[in-house]
């Protein structure tokens, strides 16, 4: 795996929250970040990353409409 942690600066007053780009749980002190294909991808760790991987891109790359094509 090629990320990095960083951390998560935020003030008390802050209302933003940072999900992982997998599985949707919200990252409160430190994120595992990657550079992919398709963008940076921010993740709680790197279970997730593989997990993203392994299952998420090949099943997006799968999915019928996956050429990018728009419709209309």
């Amino acid at each position: 795996m090629s990320g990095h942690w960083e951390p998560i600066v935020m003030q008390v007053w802050d209302t933003v929250v940072t999900p992982c780009d997998c599985c949707g749980q919200v990252v409160a002190r430190r994120q595992w970040v990657v550079e992919l294909e398709e963008g940076e991808r921010r993740f709680c760790g790197p279970d997730c990353e593989q997990l993203y991987r392994s299952y998420v891109v090949p099943a997006r790359a799968a999915a019928p409409g996956a050429s990018g094509a728009s419709k209309g």
